[in-house]
């Protein structure tokens, strides 16, 4: 069995890719539930979180410390959606404790797609994760 691999590495592997086909590829047989469940968040418009933008105040992994698998983390992310009947403080705080679970770099990446900027983050270090690629790799999340 391999070791599944963080959604930062797997992004940064598509964008070294220089040739679409192989982006797309790699997506394809790379991408599990909790990647796909990020795209969405990202590119597919009916899914809004009720959650302020931009990144709020979390703290990161301690040190010593493993990150939560990606699975835990985000079988939450539904009570963000709008129209939920949680409160907005709870989501927030609900919003903050999923961050703090994840190594950094997938913090960001989820916020980023929360406010639908992936493409933008760390000096666009992700500028090649577009939506006309999630798209064509995986038409059915959008």
């Amino acid at each position: 069995m391999s070791i599944q691999k963080y959604p930062h590495e797997i992004f940064e592997k598509v964008c070294e890719l220089e040739d679409r086909d192989e982006r797309i590829t790699y997506l394809k047989k790379h991408a599990y539930k909790q990647v796909k469940t990020i795209l969405q968040l990202c590119y597919n418009d009916k899914i809004i979180l009720d959650l302020p933008k931009g990144k709020p105040p979390f703290d990161t992994v301690q040190e010593g410390r493993e990150p939560a698998p990606i699975a835990n983390v985000l079988r939450h992310i539904g009570m963000l959606v709008k129209g939920s009947k949680i409160s907005q403080i709870k989501k927030e705080k609900i919003w903050i404790g999923m961050l703090e679970q994840l190594p950094e770099e997938d913090a960001l990446i989820l916020c980023a797609a929360k406010d639908g900027t992936i493409t933008n983050l760390k000096n666009k270090k992700y500028r090649k994760i577009t939506k006309s690629l999630v798209e064509a790799a995986f038409p059915e999340i959008l």
